[in-house]
């Protein structure tokens, strides 16, 4: 596969996660996770203390900013799925998928919402701007956290962003909605982070977390691409079916308020996307981060590309409510 044939992708992949022979994957990844964080196999669904969560969460993210701009492009530098419509710019397709999050949380002037997993703060400085919200956005990656701020002040818009673990947020009834966009796959103890929600909302508030999940449970852990995308991402995959999101949500006093599914075809158009825009770019890109880096991010789009392809995935947006007691 190259950055310009990515067309057929479930031609060379299977739900057993089987690569075609002529796929040898040879761009496999390289960035030497052992030197610069503690082992940890090569298998998703693993825990760690919050210390250990942050580093490796972390990781992924601590080039320089511009590297991911350039890959994500756009107003507002929206690192996961947009949602598309023909004719439509990067800004146009990342402002539609904020635009749905912010109507699932029913997003109104005065409002005080929580990102999570704030990146670069591009959504949630939208958001606070277009709706007359204020914010507050969490990142464990520092450089996220001052990309986010300086972007708020650019923006001039009510948003803060700091450097913390969800399990370290103060537990107080602040804020009247949650989100998240392609974060809680990370999160271990996911169980834990809904009835820390439960928490951080006032009574009766609503949160919204976009996500991927297994359409079977037979699927976790697909191999090899699964390896691959999993140790760029620090060893912290934890994908799961729907169906046990929602359970966990049932145990920790929320209730189910909608559905959202986002065709997958988003996704390949938006992972399209990335790749065109780091190869046309590589250069520079190489320049910023390493040759090294460069080639494993590569690698690591084109894997992702191929999974989400094989139709082993839903994508879909969870909103729900706290309930009283």
């Amino acid at each position: 596969m190259t950055d310009r044939d990515l067309s057929a992708p479930s031609a060379h992949f299977g739900v057993c996660g089987e690569i075609n022979a002529e796929e040898n994957m040879a761009e496999t990844l390289d960035t030497n996770l052992a030197q610069s964080l503690p082992p940890a196999g090569t298998r998703m669904y693993q825990e760690y203390d919050v210390e250990e969560d942050s580093l490796r969460s972390a990781y992924h993210y601590e080039q320089a900013p511009e590297f991911y701009y350039t890959q994500t492009g756009g107003e507002w530098n929206v690192y996961s799925c947009l949602m598309w419509e023909d004719g439509f710019s990067v800004t146009q397709a990342q402002e539609k998928k904020l635009d749905k999050l912010a109507e699932c949380m029913q997003l109104k002037p005065g409002m005080h919402i929580l990102d999570v997993g704030c990146g670069w703060g591009g959504p949630l400085v939208y958001l606070c701007k277009t709706y007359g919200a204020t914010g507050h956005g969490i990142t464990v990656s520092p450089k996220q956290a001052a990309a986010a701020n300086a972007r708020a002040a650019r923006y001039a818009v009510d948003a803060t962003f700091e450097v913390i673990h969800w399990k370290n947020l103060p537990e107080a009834e602040t804020y009247d909605a949650i989100y998240s966009d392609e974060v809680i796959v990370h999160f271990f103890d996911l169980g834990g982070f809904f009835a820390k929600c439960r928490k951080l909302l006032k009574p009766g508030s609503l949160m919204a977390h976009k996500e991927l999940h297994w359409r079977h449970s037979s699927y976790a852990d697909p191999k090899p691409l699964g390896d691959h995308i999993n140790k760029i991402f620090g060893y912290t995959g934890n994908y799961l079916p729907l169906h046990k999101e929602l359970r966990l949500l049932d145990e920790n006093g929320f209730r189910l308020e909608g559905l959202f599914e986002i065709p997958m075809e988003n996704y390949y158009r938006t992972m399209d996307l990335w790749l065109k825009n780091i190869f046309d770019n590589r250069e520079r890109l190489k320049a910023l981060a390493g040759a090294q880096f460069y080639k494993d991010y590569r690698a690591y789009l084109k894997a992702a590309r191929v999974l989400f392809s094989s139709g082993v995935y839903l994508l879909d947006i969870v909103t729900s409510r706290k309930m009283s007691g």
